[in-house]
């Protein structure tokens, strides 16, 4: 990170700090609202984010179709900085999950517009 020219390394203004802060409230106010499928990664020993607050995302949203998965002794750059075998663990987890999905299509997606339809029909007749 220390390394990457584009990562800023300044100081955080205050305004800006102040802005994320009432970002994170609002979102973390709205989790319930969350409804499309997610997978939530996340490093057991992640000194930059709370693993509480992922677990609560997954907790408190409504999505029927929502993954969390915990690493034990990983960080928070669970794609960078972690050990090869570390790394190509959380991909073959992204890649199943992802796999998973895409084997049986979008079925959300196909019985919403099977209700849009079905909706269309009723209102001509």
């Amino acid at each position: 990170v220390r390394a990457n020219p584009y990562c800023y390394k300044g100081r955080l203004r205050l305004n800006t700090a102040n802005e994320l802060l009432n970002t994170s409230l609002e979102v973390e106010q709205r989790l319930h609202e969350v409804s499309l499928p997610f997978l939530v990664l996340h490093g057991g020993e992640d000194k930059v984010t709370d693993k509480a607050v992922s677990q609560q995302l997954y907790n408190d949203a409504a999505s029927s179709d929502k993954s969390f998965k915990l690493y034990p002794g990983m960080w928070h750059g669970l794609l960078y900085g972690e050990l090869p075998e570390n790394i190509e663990i959380v991909f073959a987890d992204i890649i199943g999950w992802l796999n998973q999905r895409s084997e049986f299509g979008n079925s959300r997606l196909e019985r919403e517009l099977k209700l849009q339809d079905d909706e269309i029909l009723i209102l001509k007749h």
